[in-house]
């Protein structure tokens, strides 16, 4: 009799969730649904907080414990790497950074590696005009992020050398000096080529085979507002300065100054609504063959097709020819409360059982995943609590992370 009880609550709980998930007011997607038109994502930081010492997953988990004992990296050890994106706020905190050791074989800088934090403004418009096609960069707020990679086995992502925002308009004037013309086509060019190679040869003679990819373009595609081609031109300085060939000359500029340790990639958004764009936009670059792969970001949520974002988006990109890796990925709750979090652990499920079969059956040539963010609480989208980890108490493993281990007791969800 007690049997045939626990059996009929267990079915009536089932029943209410399966119910909850086929709800008919679906959630918007995200940028990386396939919406033609979607501006770009910028990704933002909040500050870290201090918390103790990391826990251990909440009392009471239904998961099994071969499960709890094993890592991230350890799960995927023999398909591709598994990254996180850090700011220098999370690197400084020990605590924090044993969870990082624990799961991540991977890293990429948040925000420390982009052109607004490596460019020295005061040095660069104090020397000109000497500076001129020689600007100044300080790479002293990276040391550290590197050093911890080198001392602990990390492939690093370098992230990014070219992209229209989060480079400061003054290093666009004829004079670095905001409010002044821009400067020509020709000096625009070898600012570039000084920029990149200063970066990718401080990379390479201080930490020689630790950086295993660059972002060597970002966000160059926009299929709202682009030229002809789709190639982004609003607010780009990048394009208004040189032209639509900024992409070729990065390109080739990357492939001259690099010691052939780390792959080249494209990098940018809701790649499933132009991933033939991209193709398209790229043939020339692939062409000269100064480019290697296609980093697909994966900002994506719960109301997304993982099969059609995801899976569909890596094979045409690996279809084309090239290496794919997904650069920055985070996955959004559109429903609140417990059910949105299971919802979606299911889909994280989703999104790893697919690469990881494509990989092991050669349809998809990826080597690295980089989770946007350690924790919620540190998520550009924190709202939507779109990471594996939480605060409480602690840095604590979500249902989501079970999702990511591709636990069996959770279901699939596309």
């Amino acid at each position: 009799m007690k049997n045939t009880i626990r059996k009929g609550l267990a079915f009536l709980l089932i029943a209410a969730f399966l119910t909850a998930c086929g709800n008919k007011s679906t959630p918007a997607p995200s940028p990386e649904g396939g919406q033609e038109g979607t501006p770009a994502v910028t990704e933002e930081v909040t500050p870290a907080q201090d918390t103790p010492s990391p826990t251990p997953t909440p009392e009471g988990s239904k998961h099994s414990p071969e499960i709890d004992a094993m890592t991230l990296k350890e799960r995927y050890k023999d398909c591709f790497k598994i990254g996180v994106a850090l700011p220098n706020s999370v690197i400084r905190n020990d605590s924090h950074m044993e969870v990082v050791k624990a799961q991540f074989n991977s890293m990429t800088f948040e925000n420390e590696m982009k052109p607004d934090a490596l460019l020295s403004r005061d040095a660069t418009q104090k020397g000109y005009p000497e500076t001129n096609t020689e600007p100044v960069l300080n790479f002293k707020g990276i040391k550290q992020g590197l050093d911890f990679a080198k001392e602990n086995g990390f492939g690093v992502r370098g992230h990014t050398l070219c992209w229209y925002s989060q480079t400061p308009a003054w290093f666009f004037t004829v004079d670095y000096q905001p409010g002044s013309p821009l400067c020509s086509r020709e000096v625009m060019i070898a600012r570039l080529e000084s920029y990149i190679k200063q970066v990718m040869t401080y990379c390479q003679e201080n930490y020689p085979g630790l950086i295993y990819a660059w972002d060597v373009v970002n966000e160059a595609v926009d299929i709202g507002t682009g030229d002809e081609n789709r190639i982004r031109k609003e607010k780009n300085n990048w394009y208004a300065t040189i032209g639509p060939d900024f992409i070729e000359l990065a390109f080739a500029f990357a492939r001259k100054y690099s010691d052939g340790t780390a792959d080249l990639y494209y990098n940018d958004y809701g790649c499933a609504g132009k991933k033939a764009d991209i193709v398209r936009i790229l043939a020339p670059v692939k062409e000269a063959g100064n480019i290697d792969g296609i980093g697909m970001q994966c900002h994506l949520s719960t109301g997304d097709n993982m099969r059609n974002a995801v899976y569909r988006t890596a094979k045409f990109f690996s279809d084309a020819g090239y290496k794919v890796q997904l650069t920055e990925l985070d996955l959004g709750v559109s429903t609140k409360g417990e059910s949105g979090e299971k919802i979606q652990a299911m889909k994280y499920k989703a999104i790893f059982q697919f690469i990881e079969e494509a990989k092991r059956n050669g349809e998809i040539n990826i080597d690295s995943v980089t989770f946007w963010g350690l924790y919620d609480s540190i998520s550009w989208r924190s709202s939507e609590k779109p990471l594996l980890f939480r605060i409480l108490g602690g840095i604590q493993k979500k249902e989501a992370w079970y999702g990511v281990m591709q636990d069996p007791n959770l279901m699939i969800m596309e």
